[in-house]
């Protein structure tokens, strides 16, 4: 059996992010991947993803205000792009139910109509009385840029990643933890299970329940001649939202409307989701063109409410941090999981 100090289970965005933090404290840590690092299986592929601080709850607001910065200096060390900020439009009832936790935080914003917002962005077409409320900072996140940016930080701080690697069980005790792989075992001081759709059934192996159920969401791209048009989102029940995807067009989706799935499933793209997404793009982009180039599916896991469940159980730390909008928080997500690893019990 091999010690290893810190392992981290999964090396999506949060796996990446936080073998980074904790390469960099001078933690000796082993990063392990069942697949390869940005396969298309689970929840970190593709080009983008919606950076925005526009929520309706303070916490999400001062975590994207913190991950901003970290960002920079993610792009900063790595000398990748990988935050490019477009501005972002919200329109419908929920955006307005944005506008007090922003104000809390002290985070600029602008309040206009759907008329106002057509004419300001004629990317967009809107009904003229619909709520709408515009914020300078969001943008994208290139998704893929990011996540080879944290495991090379990761890496050239000393971190060791293993690809190609499945663990099937956690065995903890009073000291530490066995990590059990198809081929191997480890023992580490702690364990951070980042394995997204998969940690449910990692951690039962150690007793833990994890309550969030897996859904396969669609995901479609369109072209558009416009190449970084704001971040949209439509909140409805459930929300549409698009944002630009370098070398596509736009990508759009709408949020937590996929079924219950299994994350070793092949992923099945639907033709339905496809069609509203269409139809939806035809009348909110009028310079795109409605008939998707490529549609593909993603891994949410989600809770109850969208929390993010980021805790320690021994020397096992939880970090499932998804719901289908976490992507945009995986610096600060890194850090505070890197913090739970390193706590003494």
């Amino acid at each position: 059996m091999t010690d290893v100090e810190v392992l981290v289970v999964g090396a999506g965005v949060m796996g990446a992010a936080t073998a980074r933090a904790l390469a960099r404290r001078g933690r000796e840590v082993l990063l392990l991947e069942r697949f390869e690092v940005g396969h298309d299986r689970g929840s970190s592929h593709g080009a983008s993803r919606v950076f925005r601080l526009s929520y309706d709850d303070p916490t999400y607001v001062r975590m994207a205000q913190e991950a901003l910065p970290l960002w920079r200096e993610l792009e900063d060390e790595s000398g990748r792009s990988v935050l490019r900020t477009t501005g972002g439009v919200d329109v419908g009832s929920g955006a307005i139910a944005n506008a007090p936790a922003l104000e809390e935080c002290g985070a600029s914003y602008e309040r206009m109509d759907g008329r106002a917002a057509s004419e300001r962005f004629p990317t967009f077409s809107f009904p003229p009385d619909v709520p709408a409320l515009f914020q300078a900072d969001a943008g994208i996140v290139r998704a893929e840029s990011a996540i080879r940016a944290f495991v090379d930080s990761a890496t050239a701080h000393g971190a060791e990643l293993r690809e190609e690697t499945r663990v099937v069980g956690l065995a903890p005790n009073d000291e530490d933890v066995t990590v059990e792989t198809e081929a191997e075992a480890f023992r580490g001081r702690a364990v951070v299970v980042t394995a997204g759709a998969w940690a449910k059934e990692l951690l039962a192996t150690s007793g833990i329940d994890l309550p969030v159920v897996p859904t396969r969401e669609t995901v479609a791209y369109f072209a558009l001649d416009e190449p970084w048009p704001p971040v949209l989102v439509q909140w409805e029940a459930p929300p549409y939202y698009a944002l630009a995807d370098p070398g596509q067009g736009i990508k759009a989706a709408q949020h937590h409307a996929g079924p219950v799935t299994d994350p070793d499933a092949e992923g099945e793209v639907s033709e339905h989701a496809v069609a509203r997404l269409s139809g939806w793009v035809k009348e909110r982009f009028p310079g795109a063109d409605p008939e998707p180039q490529s549609a593909e599916t993603c891994l949410y896991t989600n809770t109850d409410d969208e929390r993010f469940i980021l805790e320690r159980h021994g020397p096992i730390v939880v970090g499932s941090a998804c719901s289908g909008h976490a992507f945009k928080f995986a610096p600060v997500i890194g850090e505070r999981l890197a913090d739970l690893a390193s706590r003494a019990r």
